[in-house]
């Protein structure tokens, strides 16, 4: 199909409007379709919060305000223009293509539940046609995490202003997050949609235009700053974030705001943050996981032929419950099989921030409602209100920060997954991330895409699964890498952060198997490079030590260390998990983690070597990265033997005593956490407390429910992602309580309702008592 034929088919498309609205939305409900067009090929789908013990009466209302024509959803069904199709009690709906999808709500589904969400992101797949989402009054906060995938795929999104609305809090939640496209009265909404369905327009009218000089230029710091390549995403999907960046910092004048980026790298960085935080959830489409592990994960269980781990590459893993989802999956497939074959999930992501949330497996209790509660007791420990991924599980994962647009692959992988990262980029960054993951993946791996993704040209590679759930199995054997897909930063021409005279294959360190796999990029002086290197560190550091690469892979041992290493069962995989001895595993993952978080020391550890017929080993490990500025990175690991057996007992008891203690004092502060929580619940207090540069340090779950916030707000500054108010400059008067010891005190409406405010400084005993911090307070005033 040419341009010209997808255009044609883009302006034939019938319109989608979907409208959420909760408690108090007849009244705009009513006042949308009175201004709303009855002819214009525009299909309305109305979500509400539907009690299934009372029959609706939104047809009959609506029936009365509109000639459109009215209809409830059903399975199969298909859109249609000038139509308002409503929802049905306890049942969800979604839409994929244009024939609606619904299922009843069942006992084991999580609740509240959510329709209006599970609407908003179906729409994902086509935000980047004439399809619109509004908001209208409800109460809660739902349709916000759909609209953050709706939006993150370029949809409009229109919010009812929050001070006609009754019940104002779904769309001040989109408000909060500040994703919306325009915020209206609801009779003034259609107009909106037309304006923005009609001619593109998504800023209001009067604002300012942005030219693509000043967007270029954005784009450059970015790319300087952070080295992301900008050109890789579609531009309308970059612009968005910009703008809505500017807006949070309170800027009209896109010049004004290019001036801010130029000066001050922080917010270059709130902007690189912004544009990289995903959008993730444990068993996001149930469905989709159910087929992942029919078609898949219980081959990989069912296979008793090899004894290999089954490897698993989670790419674009966000803040980590997709990854976690799959490794539950797969761990009650093999337990339902009796397999005792291991498995290893490898889950990157560029953002920094992502990964150490991810890393630490610890989610509140709202994150894994949609988990069943065996799974969630068998492979998760609760402390308080948060749930932490238990030990046997996360020792199974490796989090890394990884660029899938410009870092090599993962080599001999069962299985891929990327979900809803494909449709943020062009179509060149589509094909040379599909290559990598094509490249990485055994014959007979399987590919997991997001329900919009498609394989593009490499479709004759794969066949598929699963069309609807964009499940595929690789067929094609080993592929030649084709270098015509690398990105910049790995094609000859040095970026200019590289120092002069380095040879641009060092940009990636060859294993044995991935140099046989790259042909002729590695035998350029890469290779030649790399020898240098052997023999420098064999005169330097031998006879005792071990390369490990970042991800993981045993490239050459020396000396007495070779007694930790067995090849003889394993000729081909050459991981830490496969030839180095067992009781290292834990010890050197966690260096490698240390190691692809960029900011590593040299350290050593200890640890006690397993030698069989009751013989143990002390060895102290010694961790020292050789390469920092090139990716993968190498670790090197010296290895000195040391004292024999009932010393190593000695000192292994020692340290059980000392960590049982660590554990307790954890556990204590983890009670009088829970207990301080639920003292400031009682006395419907929220708690917000910041540290002296005004970033958060914590928040109460009162604050967090009030002003949105979450887990991973902790560390930003409050003048960033703070509440917001009418009635205080919050950040000014805090930062007045720290500088002077004053206490602030007012009062006014929020989006929460009225409350009151006190702010109160921190005194820091280990700076002489001066002010350290502050404690603001939210109360409910009192008649």
């Amino acid at each position: 199909m040419t341009q010209s034929d997808e255009k044609a088919a883009g302006d034939r498309a019938i319109p989608v409007v979907v409208i959420g609205a909760s408690a108090g939305g007849l009244v705009p409900l009513e006042r949308f379709f009175a201004h709303a067009p009855d002819a214009a090929g525009w299909c309305f789908i109305v979500i509400q919060h539907l009690s299934p013990d009372h029959r609706p009466m939104t047809d009959e209302w609506l029936a009365r305000k509109t000639r459109l024509a009215i209809r409830h959803i059903e399975d199969g069904a298909e859109i249609a223009p000038d139509t308002i199709f409503l929802n049905r009690p306890d049942t969800r709906a979604g839409l994929q293509g244009n024939v609606f999808r619904t299922a009843m709500y069942g006992p084991e589904d999580p609740v509240p539940h959510m329709p209006i969400d599970t609407m908003i992101s179906s729409l994902a797949p086509r935000a980047s046609g004439k399809t619109a989402a509004v908001i209208l009054s409800g109460a809660g906060s739902d349709g916000a995490q759909g609209a953050q995938v709706f939006h993150a795929a370029g949809g409009v999104l229109v919010v009812q202003d929050p001070a006609e609305a009754d019940f104002p809090s779904m769309p001040q939640a989109i408000l909060t997050l500040g994703i919306h496209d325009r915020v209206a009265g609801a009779a003034e909404i259609p107009q909106a949609i037309h304006e923005i369905l009609g001619s593109g327009l998504k800023s209001a009218p009067e604002a300012r235009p942005v030219t693509e000089d000043i967007f270029l230029a954005i784009f450059r710091l970015l790319e300087r700053q952070h080295h992301l390549d900008s050109s890789a995403y579609k531009e309308t999907n970059v612009q968005r974030r910009i703008i809505r960046r500017q807006h949070l910092r309170g800027i009209e004048d896109p010049a004004e705001y290019l001036a801010l980026l130029q000066s001050s790298p922080e917010a270059v960085n709130e902007l690189y943050h912004d544009l990289l935080i995903g959008v993730t959830e444990f068993y996001r489409d149930p469905d989709a996981i159910a087929r992942l592990r029919e078609t898949a994960l219980a081959r990989f269980a069912a296979d008793r032929s090899t004894e290999a781990p089954v490897r698993v590459w989670v790419a674009g893993c966000a803040s980590g419950e997709e990854a976690y989802t799959i490794a539950i999956e797969l761990a009650e497939a093999l337990r339902a099989t009796g397999n005792t074959r291991g498995f290893r999930i490898i889950a990157t992501d560029v953002h920094q921030q992502s990964i150490e949330r991810a890393s630490t497996g610890t989610y509140p209790a709202t994150a894994v409602r949609k988990i069943p509660k065996p799974l969630r007791e068998r492979y998760f420990d609760r402390r308080g209100e948060d749930y932490t991924i238990s030990a046997p599980l996360r020792q199974r994962m490796i989090f890394s920060v990884h660029d899938t647009l410009t870092d090599p692959p993962f080599l001999d992988l069962d299985l891929v997954s990327c979900r809803s990262f494909l449709i943020y980029l062009r179509a060149k960054a589509q094909a040379r991330v599909i290559s990598m993951f094509l490249f990485g993946l055994r014959k007979h791996g399987v590919l997991l895409l997001g329900p919009s993704e498609t394989l593009g040209h490499f479709a004759d590679d794969f066949e598929t699964l699963d069309g609807r759930w964009r499940l595929f199995r690789k067929t094609s054997g080993p592929r030649v890498f084709d270098r015509e897909v690398l990105p910049r930063r790995l094609t000859p021409r040095a970026t200019r952060d590289e120092a002069p005279g380095v040879p641009w294959g060092q940009a990636l360190t060859l294993s044995r198997r991935a140099s046989a796999g790259l042909g002729d990029y590695a035998e350029h002086r890469g290779r030649e490079a790399l020898l240098r290197a052997y023999d420098q560190l064999l005169r330097t550091y031998a006879p005792s030590s071990i390369i490990v690469s970042s991800d993981g892979e045993v490239l050459a041992w020396f000396g007495a260390a070779s007694a930790l290493v067995d090849t003889h069962n394993n000729l081909t995989e050459w991981s830490v998990e496969h030839i180095l001895h067992r009781d290292l595993h834990v010890v050197i993952n966690g260096a490698l983690e240390k190691l692809r978080g960029g900011a590593m020391d040299p350290f050593s550890r200890r640890a006690t070597v397993d030698l069989n017929s009751g013989r143990y080993q002390g060895v102290t490990l010694h961790f020292e990265p050789l390469d920092r500025h090139h990716k993968p990175l190498l670790l090197l690991i010296r290895v000195r033997l040391e004292a024999g057996g009932e010393e190593a007992h000695a000192v292994d008891e020692e340290r059980v005593t000392v960590s049982a203690e660590h554990e307790q004092k954890i556990a204590e502060l983890s009670i009088l956490n829970t207990e301080t929580e639920s003292l400031l619940t009682i006395l419907d207090i929220g708690l917000l407390v910041v540290d002296s540069r005004l970033n958060i340090r914590r928040f109460s779950n009162h604050v967090a429910r009030w002003f949105l916030l979450e887990k991973h707000d902790v560390g930003r500054s409050l003048s960033v992602v703070g509440p917001r108010l009418s009635f205080a400059d919050l950040p000014a008067e805090v930062t007045r309580a720290i500088e002077d010891g004053a206490v602030f005190a007012g009062q006014g409406i929020t989006g929460a309702g009225p409350l009151s405010l006190e702010i109160h400084p921190i005194a820091d005993q280990r700076h002489g008592g001066r002010p350290g911090g502050a404690f603001v307070i939210f109360r409910r005033p009192t008649r």
